[in-house]
C-alpha cells in the first residue's frame, strides 16, 4: 500500500471515527433537551364514560334567577340574585326553562364557575325541537352570543363548544345528552326527590327534561420512540378551557393507546422539574404546557434514579392468576424451577423471533425452566383460541391491571428471569436473552 493510500484509508478512519463521536455527543445532548410531544386529540377517560352528571332544568318564571351557588343550602339572606339583561329571540318557543352550565373559562365578580343557559321548549312531552340559548361570555346579555343549539325532537344529544375570555383559540366541550324514557326508573325518582328537595326558590320541572352533561376536557397523544411508548394527557380540571393551571390541573401517564384510567392522574406542580413521572424504568420531567392544551413538553432526567422496578436479588412479589381456562395458579409452585415471566398481549403474540425462542426456551430447557406468558389486554376467549391453533404448551396467565401494576409492567412485551425461591435475577430479558443465558446456566451448546 502507498503512503498516500494509507494516508487516505486513516483520513476516512478518522472522519468516521469522529462522525461517530459526534453522533453519540448529539444523542447524548439530545437525551437532555426537552422534546415536545404534540396532544392532538380530546378523548374519554374511564370516569367520563361512566358519569351520570346531571344538569338540572328549571322553571322560568322572571329575570331574577337565585344562582346555582345556593344549591343544597336552602334560602340565603342577602344573597346576589342573578339578574338577566336580555332575553334571547325565542319567537318558536312555547315554554322556557333555563339551567347552569359548569364553566369557569368566563368568571366575573358577578358569577362564578357557572354560566346560565335558558331553553326553550324543555317539555319532552310536546315533542319539539328544543333550543339552547347560551350566555357564553357570561354577561347575562343573550343577544350577543350567536345562535342557539338545537336538538330536534328525535336527537338525543348536542356537543357545545364554550372559550376561555382571555384566549379566543381556546376551545372546551361538553355534551349533553337526554335521559331515556323508561329506564332506571327509581334512580330518576331518587333524583327527582333530591333536586325538588335542595333547588331553593328554583322550581325543578321533572327528571326527564334533564340532561347528562359530559366534559371533555382531557387532551392526549399517544407517544412512541425507538425505546419508549406511552400515552401521555392533561385534564382540565377547574374546566376553564385552559391545561396548565398549576395544583388543579393534572396529568396522566399510562401504556400506549391504552383506555385511561382517571386515578392515576398526577399533579401539574410549580417549579421546573417539580412534576416528574417514571416510565419503562426512565424518569421524566414535564418542563412546559401549552395553554390551550395543543402541546407538552418532557425531558428525561438521566442522573435521576428510577424507583419504580422490581429490584435484582430480592423476592419478587406473590403472584396467583388464573390461565385462559379460568384455572388457578400460583408463581409459588414453580419455586423449585427457573421461571421465565412473559408479559405481553395479542398484537405481539406472533413475534416470530419471540414466538421461535420461547419455543427454544421450552424445548430445550423445559426440564429447569417455567415459562409462564402473561397477557394482558385480550379476552380469555381469543387466548384458548390463540394457544390451540398455535399448540403453545407453556402456561397462559391473564395479567390485569393490578398485576402489571405490582410487577412494573409498562410497555409490553416485558420479561422477567425468577429464579428459585422467587428471587429476581433479571429483568427486561426478551426471549432470545432469556435463551442465551439459560445456554450458560444449564451448560448446553
Amino acid at each position: 500500500m502507498t503512503i498516500s493510500r494509507l494516508t487516505l484509508k486513516l483520513t476516512k478512519n478518522y472522519i468516521g471515527l469522529l462522525s461517530i463521536g459526534l453522533l453519540l455527543i448529539t444523542l447524548s445532548s439530545h437525551a437532555q433537551q426537552s422534546f415536545r410531544v404534540p396532544l392532538n386529540s380530546k378523548v374519554e377517560d374511564d370516569k367520563l364514560k361512566k358519569t351520570q352528571a346531571i344538569i338540572p332544568v328549571y322553571k322560568f318564571k322572571s329575570l331574577t334567577i337565585e344562582p346555582y351557588a345556593t344549591f343544597g343550602i336552602g334560602h340565603v339572606k342577602n344573597s346576589k340574585y342573578i339578574n338577566i339583561k336580555k332575553m334571547p329571540l325565542m319567537d318558536r318557543c312555547i315554554d322556557t326553562a333555563y339551567t347552569f352550565i359548569y364553566f369557569a373559562g368566563t368568571d366575573n365578580p358577578e358569577n362564578h364557575g357557572y354560566i346560565l343557559a335558558i331553553i326553550g321548549n324543555y317539555n319532552r312531552m310536546l315533542r319539539y325541537t328544543t333550543h339552547f340559548f347560551i350566555d357564553k361570555n357570561n354577561n347575562l346579555d343573550f343577544t350577543d352570543d350567536g345562535l342557539a343549539y338545537e336538538i330536534p325532537f328525535h336527537t338525543d344529544s348536542i356537543v357545545v363548544n364554550l372559550k376561555n375570555s382571555q384566549w379566543k383559540e381556546s376551545d372546551y366541550e361538553v355534551k349533553f345528552s337526554r335521559l331515556v324514557f323508561g329506564k332506571n326508573l327509581i334512580y330518576k325518582e331518587l333524583l327527582e326527590a333530591h333536586y325538588k328537595k335542595h333547588s331553593g326558590s328554583k322550581t325543578f320541572t321533572k327528571i326527564n327534561n334533564c340532561y347528562r352533561e359530559q366534559r371533555y376536557n382531557l387532551c392526549s397523544a399517544n407517544f412512541k420512540s425507538l425505546s419508549d411508548s406511552f400515552t401521555i394527557g392533561i385534564k382540565d380540571m377547574n374546566v376553564n378551557a385552559l391545561y396548565n393551571d398549576f395544583e388543579t390541573d393534572m396529568i396522566y401517564i399510562g401504556p400506549y393507546n391504552h383506555p385511561i384510567i382517571s386515578e392515576d392522574l398526577i399533579a401539574y406542580k410549580k417549579g421546573l422539574n417539580k412534576t416528574t413521572f417514571q416510565w419503562n424504568e426512565k424518569v421524566f420531567a414535564i418542563t412546559e404546557i401549552d395553554p390551550l392544551g395543543k402541546w407538552i413538553e418532557l425531558k428525561e432526567i438521566s442522573e435521576a434514579h428510577a424507583t419504580k422496578k422490581l429490584k435484582l436479588f430480592r423476592k419478587v412479589p406473590k403472584l396467583n392468576f388464573v390461565n385462559e381456562m379460568s384455572e388457578k395458579h400460583s408463581l409459588k409452585a414453580f419455586r423449585k424451577k427457573h421461571v421465565y415471566l412473559y408479559f405481553f398481549n395479542d398484537d405481539l403474540a406472533c413475534l416470530s423471533e419471540d414466538t421461535l425462542y420461547l419455543r427454544k426456551l421450552n424445548d430445550e430447557f423445559g426440564q429447569n425452566l417455567q415459562i409462564i406468558g402473561m397477557n394482558y389486554g385480550d379476552e380469555p376467549r381469543s387466548m384458548r383460541f390463540f394457544k390451540q391453533y398455535y399448540h403453545i404448551p407453556w402456561i397462559i396467565g391473564m395479567s390485569n391491571r393490578e398485576i402489571n401494576k405490582t410487577f412494573f409492567v409498562e410497555n409490553l412485551p416485558k420479561g422477567y428471569w425468577i429464579g428459585k425461591h422467587r428471587r429476581l435475577k433479571g429483568r427486561n430479558y426478551t426471549p432470545k436473552m432469556m435463551y442465551d443465558k439459560c445456554k450458560v446456566k444449564f451448560n448446553t451448546n
